[in-house]
């Protein structure tokens, strides 16, 4: 799980050693659904790409299961990562209820590894309430159920201290009964 991507070699390493393959063999299935909710630039999501082809990643399959018509689980059945991109959090925890993606995912991670960026790590987690933090997304969808995939007994509040201050962490962490990780942009947590 990380906060912006595979933005260094040691966070390449243990995505290799997690899917059992070198880097150049390994096939990426990334997903941008949680961008779609989100106006403006969008820099980083490029920047994200850059970071993957300069770490010597090849296979790139951009797969958005929210849009019509696409064989989503035809195209990720095919990779070895699902690589679940930042944006809107409640864009995304919405959108992974209404396409059932949840449910595919945990099949899927039998024999694919997960590998979250910003809201992708977020939603991993029992919770997404610390998407509500300062800079908060905007609940778009108007959720009012923030239970997360449960993929793991923690949450991580990532782009700290680039976007979110220690302090708003501090706050958070006395509010929820989770293990909080508050994560800068060259951090992994690996599970």
């Amino acid at each position: 799980l990380t906060s912006a991507g595979i933005t260094n070699e040691s966070i390449a390493k243990s995505l290799e050693k997690l899917a059992g393959l070198n880097r150049q063999e390994i096939k990426i299935g990334l997903i941008p659904t949680a961008m779609n909710a989100q106006d403006g630039n969008k820099d980083w999501f490029i920047s994200g790409l850059v970071d993957l082809t300069n770490q010597g990643f090849k296979w790139v399959d951009i797969v958005d299961f929210s849009a019509e018509d696409i064989k989503w689980q035809e195209r990720l059945d095919q990779v070895d990562v699902i690589f679940v991109n930042g944006g809107n959090t409640f864009h995304l925890l919405d959108q992974i209820r209404k396409h059932k993606f949840d449910t595919w995912l945990l099949k899927a991670l039998e024999t694919k590894v997960y590998l979250g960026v910003s809201a992708g790590s977020i939603v991993a987690a029992p919770t997404i309430k610390v998407a509500s933090c300062e800079p908060a997304d905007e609940n778009v969808p108007q959720i009012i159920d923030f239970t997360g995939l449960n993929l793991v007994d923690f949450e991580i509040s990532p782009h700290t201290p680039e976007v979110v201050s220690y302090e708003t962490n501090e706050k958070y962490a006395s509010q929820t009964s989770n293990t909080l990780y508050a994560i800068d942009d060259n951090t992994a947590l690996e599970v």
